[in-house]
């Protein structure tokens, strides 16, 4: 057993003593005695601990008194209980209460100490209650519509494998449905009124609780817009020289100044060319003024694109965050939407792209080579974009073209599918024909782009890194990347994204029933 020690005498205040041990050396009937106190303050013993558990650090006096004087004498812990085990740690003795994953209490346990010399014992009784399940949240919450109100309960026990589940009743609805299975709920909802949400939880135990709350939806006090509320990153690669232009003496400030004016608040138009993302890597990211509702059964955002059978399009792959740290800012991870090629033979994802910058920036008419490019530092290849007569080209973006940072372009975390669009291997008068083919679903520039439902995305569709499908309640940032490698030849120069606008389609009153997966 550990002994406890004390170099110097201890000077102790005696209050409330619960042992105190004599001991008389001389039976003689000699006035000199030695005697033992051992002992511990009344609030220390017993011990009542909670059903969480907690650690207990006790100051026990421990001295004899003789003629000499007061001096201190080591003791030892003989026993305690193995949900209390009981150690000397330099002056003081410490229990360390375990948690009581019962709801009924334990029965009483009992630190036995024992006193050097004297040999006297002493008893510190530990009562440790068991567990009382409950939970609670707030009666009444209110929200505005198109936004996250996230109600976390506050719960006690049901430590014993848990199950939760939330439903939601709305205002016109004969029953409840099923809103979740995780300890807190992610409340959205696109219509007005009071809504009853209702938690019943259950575990191993076999208690079950069941509580309710009404949440209050609000309509918001400025209307919200369908369509992109600001552009927030623009991250062109090359580009065929189609779209919102710029110059040289552009610069990152004023590039994103135009694409906003050019992007928010804009309702699609099949003959505007939008922005150009470039050719493969290239990216955009953008947000709504609100949350896109995760609909069960419905696509809830269109993507609009230029993408006629003549413009030889590049499918573009869309990501989807929600602000869950409540920052304002698109900082939170991203989720891939799956289209239908996700997963297949041939879909690469999570690639870097670098293209490496030609000192002749401008292609001159019938270059056969222009700009090399390394995917993963070790797959490289050159494109061959040449000045087509029609005056189709190449372009660096103009503002990235200072030699510190303009000399390569950079994208990481990519997404790569095969291509669809191909220039035929001859001419037909004079001018190439397009074979424009569209992949199932769930990519930008993938159809026709009077096609509402192939334009048209489902954030029930959303992948985390590992491949795992996940429950998103709604999304606040898009993010845009051409997933196409192309030289499409004959001084096309590269299969671009070229995209115009986005729409909440709830808002915009719009059902379009998904693909489930």
């Amino acid at each position: 057993m550990k002994k406890f020690t004390f170099r110097s005498l201890l000077a102790i205040a005696a209050a409330g003593v619960l042992f105190t041990a004599c001991k008389d050396e001389n039976d003689d009937g000699n006035t000199s005695k030695t005697t033992y106190e051992f002992s511990v303050k009344a609030e220390d013993n017993p011990i009542s601990a909670p059903a969480d558990g907690k650690t207990y650090t006790i100051l026990v006096t421990s001295t004899k008194t003789a003629q000499a004087g007061t001096s201190a004498v080591a003791y030892e812990v003989v026993s305690s209980p193995e949900w209390a085990p009981a150690e000397l740690e330099q002056t003081a003795l410490v229990i360390t209460v375990a948690k009581n994953s019962s709801t009924e209490a334990r029965e009483p346990g009992k630190v036995v100490l024992k006193q050097d010399e004297s040999d006297k014992t002493l008893e510190i009784t530990i009562n440790q209650a068991g567990f009382s399940n409950s939970m609670s949240f707030d009666a009444t919450y209110s929200t505005d519509r198109c936004k996250v109100l996230v109600i976390e309960p506050t719960i006690t026990g049901f430590d014993q494998n848990p199950v939760y589940k939330w439903t939601v009743k709305g205002p016109n609805d004969a029953e409840a449905a099923e809103a979740g299975t995780d300890k807190t709920l992610s409340f959205i909802q696109l219509e007005t009124g009071d809504y009853t949400i209702s938690l019943t939880i259950s575990d191993d135990s076999g208690i079950t609780e069941t509580k309710s709350a009404t949440v209050t939806v609000t309509t918001e006090a400025t209307a919200y817009s369908y369509y992109i509320s600001e552009v927030l990153e623009y991250n062109p690669a090359i580009t065929n020289g189609k779209g919102l232009a710029f110059s040289t003496i552009d610069t990152p400030s004023t590039v994103l100044a135009s694409v906003n004016t050019k992007l928010v608040d804009k309702p699609f138009d099949k003959n505007d060319l939008g922005v150009n993302l470039g050719s493969f890597g290239g990216s955009i990211v953008f947000r709504f003024d609100h949350t896109v509702m995760n609909v069960n059964g419905l696509r809830d955002f269109r993507i609009g694109s230029y993408a006629t059978k003549g413009a030889y399009p590049a499918q573009g792959v869309v990501y989807v965050s929600s602000d869950a740290n409540g920052n304002g800012k698109a900082d939170d991870e991203w989720y891939e939407l799956a289209g239908s090629e996700y997963g297949k033979t041939g879909e690469r994802r999570n690639l870097k792209m670098v293209y490496t910058r030609p000192d002749n920036v401008t292609p001159s008419d019938g270059m056969v080579e222009w700009v090399s490019y390394a995917i993963n530092e070790s797959e490289t290849g050159t494109y061959c974009y040449a000045k087509a007569p029609w005056g189709t080209f190449s372009v660096w973006p103009a503002w990235l073209m200072e030699s510190a940072e303009g000399t390569a372009l950079t994208y990481t975390g990519c997404t790569m599918l095969p291509p669809l669009a191909k220039a035929p291997e001859d001419l037909t008068n004079g001018w190439p024909t397009q074979a424009s083919r569209w992949y199932d679903y769930g990519y930008v520039c993938n159809s026709d782009p009077t096609d509402e439902t192939g334009s048209s995305f489902d954030i029930g569709w959303a992948r985390d890194k590992e491949g795992n499908k996940v429950n998103l309640p709604g999304i606040d940032f898009v993010k845009i990347q051409n997933a196409t490698l192309q030289d499409l030849g004959y001084g096309y120069g590269p299969a671009c994204v070229l995209f115009n606008c986005a729409i909440d389609l709830h808002l915009a009153g719009k059902e379009i029933e998904t693909i489930a997966q």
